[in-house]
């Protein structure tokens, strides 16, 4: 199509060339597709060489689908049944064209490489609302230097696209007859553009749904696989401005409601106690970094970066096998405040986040608390403070509230340790009661302390823990000037992280359960009777408004998707999602891609989900596929219905 910078060249008719293009788009996407699998390695441990082949066979169904949504404009220049095709300055434009949404295209799959340990999700349309108050050009500096080999490995592939695309070239016609040539280029542009909207809706007949994310579920053994089968084009295509919840009916709704039921009734006897709520929320503390969890590791040495938090688990109550409902930071606020876990996407990004949302905040201001909110970042980041202004939250308090700038790290907030102080500060002026949560920062890529503390915190064998170590000093100082005022002892804490970490080292956290592993401990200074460890308990982030409005005796019913930890009849469960839904239950672990049991694992002998026990374990499975089925109906029957109330 354009002269090559080797003799030895495809020389081809137009069609034939745009096919061949096509197809240097695709080889591009495989080659993309191994390198994400080499770059994750470690979350797809049990994925042999044999697997991967037949994911990546898979894969190309989905690779052709985004490459013909991306080349649309190509595809359109190239068939179009006109003479000027061949001219040299319309197949240089139409080349850029191509080079252009592909080069875009493998940016996406690139960016993947490193953001997919952080989400565990290939990247969908809602990237652009998620980040959309940030610094984009703060996060691309900073991603550019932190990890500059990934725009040098897109460079490589671009420059091999621009080299395979060279090889081939455009022939004019030798002969030509106009009442031959242009019917039989308009029969080629119908038919062309026929079999591209086939194969972007995977299918010829009318009953054919266009494929998306949950078809990938086709080519897997483990449901984190349906990313390697993906890709993020084709993520990011299928989902913009797409929500998956639909109604569901897999029990009547008499017996949906015996299975599992969001509704909170106070007993007979509550007497409704008013103390103060402090939730605090730590920024990517994942249990690992925890030594009060991990006294097996490393043959009982281990002892972990969070002195201060281990010190405090002896003083409260906690349950042993405790998780978060998502990933990301923007999941944790409604889990933690709202009750409302995050399915398949963000929550807060979807178009049910302007139900009537129960709240944690609401709720108790409802009754006389006041309520505020804390978190150092830029106000506006990651659309907090217009989430927390949804939930009834009176008071938020970001780094413009905090008003010395001097105090910025230099790319997300103000450092845990000036920002908590201040927290500390502002609740001496709060009238009691009052309910506050605060969202820390300091602990997130790219993983910087001040100057004044290098070499002062423990080093792991990655950069975060030496972060963590840090935030958990802050926390210390923290509790300390809080201790000295006189609302310290009529308070509940709440202490818990919005998600486990990016970087986990001992693979019992790279585990599909331990990647949603986090501490969630219940602090009452003034009633020392409440504490203890409870190893056979299952809490999760969804179970902290219930479990506060439960100590503290609310005396109204209320709804929450969560349970009440201070009720055992409420259940002993978790939930999450994870290329398919993930029911914790007890000691067992469920994998449900939304019609079948994929996966059953006892996670607390078997740590390496390595015996799969879904055949074995019958009652079992089919037990736990009820409660998560009843789950899955009352959310996504009650999103679409706006039946977010006690009825």
């Amino acid at each position: 199509m354009i002269k090559s910078f080797h003799p030895k060249v495809l020389k081809q008719s137009v069609h034939v060339a745009m096919l061949l293009a096509l197809a240097v788009a695709m080889l591009l996407y495989s080659i993309s597709r191994v390198l994400f699998f080499v770059f994750n390695r470690g979350f797809f441990a049990e994925t042999s060489l044999s697997d991967l082949l037949y994911l990546m066979w898979g894969g190309l169904r989905f690779d052709l689908v985004a490459v013909l949504y991306t080349n649309l404009l190509f595809i359109a220049l190239m068939v179009l049944p006109f003479r000027f095709r061949h001219h040299p300055a319309y197949r240089k434009a139409v080349k850029w064209v191509f080079i252009f949404f592909n080069a875009l295209g493998l940016a996406l799959n690139c960016i993947d490489f490193v953001y997919y340990r952080f989400t565990l999700r290939r990247t969908t349309g809602s990237v652009v609302r998620e980040f959309g108050n940030e610094d984009w050009g703060g996060l691309a500096g900073s991603f550019l230097v932190d990890f500059w080999y990934i725009p040098a490995i897109w460079f490589a592939l671009v420059l091999l696209l621009v080299w395979l695309y060279n090889r081939i070239k455009l022939e004019k016609s030798v002969r030509y007859n106009p009442w031959v040539y242009y019917p039989w280029h308009v029969v080629l542009l119908v038919l062309t553009v026929g079999l591209s909207i086939a194969a972007m809706r995977g299918g010829f007949r009318h009953s054919t749904r266009p494929i998306t994310l949950s078809n990938a579920g086709e080519y897997v053994e483990r449901p984190q696989e349906i990313y390697l089968v993906l890709n993020t084009p084709f993520s990011v295509i299928r989902t913009i401005n797409k929500t998956s919840f639909k109604k569901l009916e897999y029990f009547p709704e008499k017996e949906v409601a015996q299975l599992y039921n969001p509704i909170h009734l106070p007993a007979d006897s509550t007497v409704f106690k008013k103390k103060n709520v402090v939730v605090i929320i730590l920024e990517s503390f994942g249990k690992e970094a925890v030594g009060g969890y991990n006294q097996h590791l490393e043959n009982g040495t281990y002892t972990g970066f969070t002195p201060f938090i281990d010190s405090l688990m002896q003083h409260s109550k906690v349950y042993w096998n405790s998780f978060a409902n998502g990933r990301k930071s923007i999941d944790a606020l409604p889990s933690v405040l709202t009750s409302i876990p995050s399915i398949q996407e963000p929550f807060v990004l979807t178009q049910y986040v302007s139900n009537d949302l129960p709240s944690l905040p609401r709720t108790l201001r409802n009754s006389g608390y006041h309520t505020s909110f804390f978190h150092g970042a830029p106000n506006g980041s990651m659309g907090f403070d217009a989430f927390m202004n949804l939930i009834g939250v009176e008071k938020y308090y970001g780094m413009t509230e905090y008003g010395n700038k001097e105090d910025f790290d230099g790319m997300w907030g103000i450092w845990d340790e000036e920002f908590l102080q201040f927290m500390a500060g502002k609740l001496k002026t709060f009238e009691e009661p009052f309910m506050t949560a605060v969202f820390t920062t300091s602990s997130h890529h790219p993983y910087k302390i001040p100057a004044r503390y290098k070499g002062k915190f423990k080093k792991g064998p990655f950069e975060i823990f030496e972060t963590i170590g840090y935030s958990d000093m802050a926390l210390r100082k923290f509790f300390q000037t809080a201790s000295q005022a006189p609302w310290f002892k009529n308070t509940l804490f709440v202490i818990t992280a919005d998600h486990s970490a990016t970087y986990t080292y001992y693979p019992e956290y790279q585990t599909a359960w331990g990647n949603f592993a986090v501490p969630v401990l219940f602090y009452a200074p003034g009633d020392p009777s409440f504490k203890g460890i409870e190893k056979d308990r299952v809490v999760q982030q969804l179970d902290i408004m219930p479990t506060v409005l439960g100590y503290l005796g609310y005396d109204q019913p209320y709804f929450s998707f969560g349970k009440n930890m201070l009720n055992p009849q409420e259940g002993n469960f978790a939930i999450s999602y994870q290329a398919g839904y993930q029911w914790t239950e007890g000691e067992y672990f469920l994998q449900f891609d939304g019609t079948n049991t994929v996966g059953l694992f006892n996670y607390q002998q078997d740590k390496l989900l390595k015996h799969n026990l879904k055949d074995s374990l019958p009652e079992v499975r089919v037990a736990m596929e009820n409660k998560l089925k009843a789950f899955i109906q009352q959310y996504n029957n009650r999103m679409l219905e706006n039946r977010l109330k006690a009825e």
